[in-house]
């Protein structure tokens, strides 16, 4: 997820650095014939790099841990998004672990080389202004990015927000300047950039949630601009009903709320079978009996869905949408107005 074009082991040739959602970031080399294999990012003992919550790929279920927690720096993250940074100013690139779950940047150091890494086996909650960072919104995309050119690499992240419905807060974008005067980075308050979204908008006017951004001179004028995806969600204004067509706008919702009822059973009856097992053993037969009632789920979904295709008309609901947004700085424009 968000992947990173980082010279990772300093061959000379640009890599691919990610986040996934099973948990773990992942590498891509590039090489003389292209891009390579994908591969784990592994701790300096050869073991998978993760916050606590991950995707067991042995087992093909969800696991946690707290194997890598370090003392002081406990957490309950789920590791979405990373990114190479050197962050200690040794000259080597350390790994910067964003939480899905929370609004935690956790580090695993990087105790090998710029040509071999070898990451620390625990993870480090990272620090601005003296206080452990807590992205609010939790963490979607994390970029280095030196924002205010003073030549110190500064950390910009955007939050999640919430991305499945039109309600809460959405997410936003804020950057950690280094302000630092030796060659470790040293990380001050939070700048926000983008205002974390309340939604509600009756057309896509920016970016709502699940929100990755990147950076860049886009008009050529010497400042940074800032490029941003996501959703955006949509409310779209009331329509004017006839008496037969409020009528027939109710008993569709009726049905949809009776089907709702129906799906919800059925996930209730798969969670009741599972209750007295334990987490791995409930989790291989929940898998067995949803795979065993898919087609009944199936079924029930499709009833819903053509009810709400014809609901839609009548009474439009929340819309999730996908975008890209541009937003220039215009900090060159301001300078040159004051002269």
């Amino acid at each position: 997820m968000s992947p990173q074009f980082v010279d990772f082991d300093a061959d000379g040739r640009l890599d691919i650095v990610a986040g996934t959602f099973d948990g773990s970031p992942r590498l891509v080399r590039g090489t003389d014939k292209g891009w390579g294999q994908l591969e784990q990012i592994l701790d300096r003992e050869g073991n998978r790099i993760v916050l606590n919550r991950f995707w067991n790929l042995d087992t093909k279920t969800w696991d946690t841990t707290k194997r890598h927690d370090a003392k002081g720096h406990e957490g309950e993250g789920h590791l979405t998004s990373a990114i190479a940074f050197d962050l200690d100013g040794d000259g080597d690139l350390d790994l910067l672990l964003g939480d899905y779950c929370g609004g935690g940047i956790y580090v695993r150091r990087n105790e090998g080389t710029r040509q071999k890494p070898a990451f620390a086996t625990t993870n480090e909650r990272l620090l601005a202004d003296g206080k452990p960072i807590d992205v609010a919104g939790t963490v979607a995309t994390l970029r280095p990015v030196d924002w205010n050119r003073d030549g110190r690499m500064d950390l910009a992240c955007s939050s999640m927000g919430d991305p499945y419905t039109g309600a809460g807060d959405g997410g936003g974008v804020v950057v950690y300047l280094d302000t630092g005067e030796h060659a470790a980075a040293e990380f001050g308050a939070p700048i926000t950039l983008l205002e974390r979204s309340k939604k509600g908008a009756v057309e896509p006017t920016r970016p709502d949630s699940a929100i990755y951004m990147d950076f860049g001179d886009h008009d050529g004028d010497g400042d940074l601009d800032m490029i941003v995806g996501g959703y955006s969600f949509l409310t779209p204004k009331p329509v004017a009903l006839t008496d037969a067509q409020q009528r027939r706008a109710a008993e569709l919702e009726a049905a949809i709320a009776a089907l709702e009822l129906k799906l919800d059973a059925l996930s209730k009856s798969i969670e009741d079978a599972v209750k007295d097992l334990d987490e791995q053993a409930a989790e291989k037969k929940r898998e067995q009996l949803f795979e065993a009632k898919s087609a009944e789920f199936r079924a029930l979904g499709k009833q819903q869905q053509a009810l709400q295709d014809e609901l839609e008309p009548l009474a439009p609901g929340t819309k999730r949408e996908s975008y890209v947004w541009l937003y220039e700085n215009r900090a060159a424009e301001a300078a040159a107005g004051r002269k």
